[in-house]
């Protein structure tokens, strides 16, 4: 390795170096305190849903192999990796067609950038652009940094420059993705093969070993290139992958802030820096989740950054439905967050077929339902209904459960409140969330697609809304509330997704107690003997206060039980009911939770002498604060 690096410095002492130059003057120093002054723009709140494209070289070596390849510049030199046997396969030694080699297939002849704009806005994208450099380190724009790029090698066209001229002349904002401070890490394989002479190593970098930190060369072009792409083609946003923070050093980080943020002062910009690091966004920018979102209502903008199917063309693997797609959109828009949507492009440059049917399915979709969507801000709660999130953060997608017509999501405008339902409801179903505190003479609830609607207003001060016969469109519905003076139902907390529901299958059952399905639910009933006991372990996700009840039946008369968990003790009355399978919600009160983790829950007859069987449907706990 030492000779190989040698040869490495002897290139870089000839080759001209790309500098990312001292700091741009202007309000924002590479301080983390200076950065922290820089504002979100609003457009990117109102924006909601954007659209990129993972595109380039790595498509023609991934798109027709059986398994993998979205990282095909690494998989391809590792020697235990399905890529490496295909690769030698269709292409030949690694030693003597390594990935430079690849880049020539790149010839795009479908390539329209028109066409590419014209579809992303038919879908509803309010934002679009390139990922404008991969892993693979290879510019896709007319770069003078390096000679590794679009306009000089493979198609020989300024895609970058050409898709902002398209995307901006259909009214959408400018994003560019930059992925490449990985390309350190990425091509260490490749110093095996035809990467280990050092002679391209503004593709490859320099020759190093695993646990070598990234050289300030290295550092120099990374961020040469981001504003090369700042000044020539003026993205509104650019948005980084994870390497970010752990490849690149905390001084490039806070420098490519900085110009990136003086850039766009100096030109009357606003402008968007989105990243996946919680410890960066506490100073700046907007927090990013790769195929995850938060699991809750925040007051920050965020985005999620998801795709179609793979994140290249992959013409094997399998896409999403269009009605997940629709309702993960709704589902983030409702907590403050914003969709970054990818969609893989052929190699040849046209977008696949099935990508098209999805897309324009969104759009249509949109057209219809966009006013709860565009422009929205969130509700005092973000939704309501059975289904939860599998947790937050990074790649929580898979873990997600199908929506339900009874799981709603709210977004607000000045005037309205949405009511989104992910599915068609009953013939009438209730707003639980919502209570109404007053209404004016035009009160009214509408369908977006069909018109008004039949509403009353319950006892409860909630709204029940009748249905039409006819669905306007598909997968999702949006009901629009105006007149209405609304405030979070009480009861509201126990409605949440992120609510605790303990149900009887989750049960250890002490004595003769046993789960039963009566009229359709389950519940544990027999409960004869006050010796008895009921056990469940609660998985308490964040410290804080928790209001805790339970949904009980007792037909003999009234009863009482009480609850034990984390060191405390609550009672509660449960009242004489219509019978066994009419039960009623009782309140225990609140707990406090100083720390998360897994606690163990008692239900236990309160007075033992006092006590009459009582069926149990279930223990729920929601956060109070």
């Amino acid at each position: 390795m030492t000779r190989l690096l040698a040869a490495a410095l002897a290139l870089l002492a000839v080759e001209p170096q790309p500098t990312g130059g001292q700091t741009a003057e202007g309000p924002f120093k590479p301080d983390w305190q200076s950065l922290k002054a820089h504002k979100d723009p609003e457009w990117f709140r109102d924006a909601k849903f954007g659209i990129y494209t993972h595109w380039g070289p790595v498509t023609v070596g991934c798109e027709d192999a059986p398994q993998g390849g979205e990282w095909y510049g690494r998989e391809m030199y590792l020697t235990n990796d399905p890529i490496f046997a295909w690769h030698r396969q269709k292409f030949g030694d690694q030693h003597t067609f390594g990935y430079k080699d690849l880049i020539p297939r790149f010839q795009a002849p479908k390539f329209d950038p028109a066409k590419w704009a014209d579809l992303f806005a038919r879908a509803g994208a309010r934002f679009a652009g390139p990922v404008a450099v991969h892993h693979d380190n290879f510019a896709m724009w007319a770069s003078a940094v390096t000679p590794w790029n679009s306009l000089k090698m493979g198609p020989k066209r300024d895609i970058t420059g050409e898709l902002a001229r398209a995307y901006r002349a259909r009214g959408l904002k400018l994003l560019t993705t930059f992925h490449h401070g990985f390309a350190w890490r990425y091509y260490e394989p490749a110093f095996q093969f035809d990467a280990a002479d050092g002679k391209n190593f503004l593709l490859y970098t320099e020759p190093h070993g695993p646990t070598d930190p990234p050289s300030q060369r290295f550092q120099e072009q990374w961020l040469a290139m981001v504003m090369e792409v700042v000044r020539k083609y003026e993205p509104d946003m650019i948005w980084f992958d994870f390497e970010l923070n752990e490849v690149i050093t905390p001084q490039y980080q806070r420098r490519m802030f900085a110009d990136y943020y003086n850039w766009a002062a100096a030109h009357g910009r606003e402008s968007a820096v989105a990243h996946k690091f919680r410890e960066i966004h506490a100073y700046t920018g907007i927090l990013d989740f790769e195929r995850g979102r938060e699991d809750r209502l925040v007051p920050y903008p965020w985005l999620t950054d998801t795709a179609l199917g793979p994140w290249f063309n992959r013409k094997a693997d399998p896409y999403r439905t269009t009605e997940n797609l629709i309702h993960v959109l709704a589902d983030i828009v409702a907590k403050n967050g914003c969709m970054l949507l990818d969609v893989g492009p052929s190699a040849d440059g046209s977008i696949p077929d099935r990508a098209e049917k999805m897309l324009l399915a969104l759009g249509a979709w949109l057209r219809i339902n966009g006013e709860a969507i565009y422009g929205t801000r969130p509700w005092l709660a973000f939704g309501e209904g059975p289904t939860g999130s599998g947790g937050g953060g990074g790649f929580s997608e898979g873990k997600d459960r199908s929506f339900t017509a009874r799981d709603i999501r709210f977004t607000t405008t000045a005037d309205a409140l949405y009511a989104i339902t992910l599915g068609w409801p009953e013939q009438e179903f209730t707003l639980r969330a919502v209570r109404v505190d007053g209404a004016g003479p035009g009160a009214r609830v509408e369908l977006l697609g069909h018109g008004l609607v039949s509403h009353r207003l319950n006892a409860e001060k909630q709204v029940i809304i009748s249905l039409p016969v006819q669905r306007p469109c598909d997968h999702a519905f949006a009901f629009k509330l105006t007149g209405f003076k609304t405030s979070l139902h009480p009861s509201a907390r126990f409605e949440q997704p992120d609510a605790i529901r303990l149900q009887p299958a989750q049960a250890t059952c002490e004595g003769l107690l046993r789960a039963q399905v009566n009229e359709g639910r389950s519940n544990i009933g027999s409960w004869d003997d006050a010796t008895d006991r009921l056990h469940w372990l609660v998985q308490v996700k964040s410290p804080g206060r928790y209001a805790l009840r339970g949904e009980f039946s007792s037909a003999y008369g009234s009863s009482a039980l009480k609850v034990t968990v984390a060191g405390q003790s609550l009672t509660a009355d449960v009242p004489k009911t219509e019978g066994w399978f009419k039960p009623q919600f009782v309140s225990f009160g609140d707990l406090q939770f100083d720390k998360p983790g897994v606690f163990h829950l008692v239900l236990e007859p309160s007075s033992p002498e006092h006590w009459r069987a009582v069926n149990v449907y279930q223990v729920q706990l929601a956060r109070t604060e």
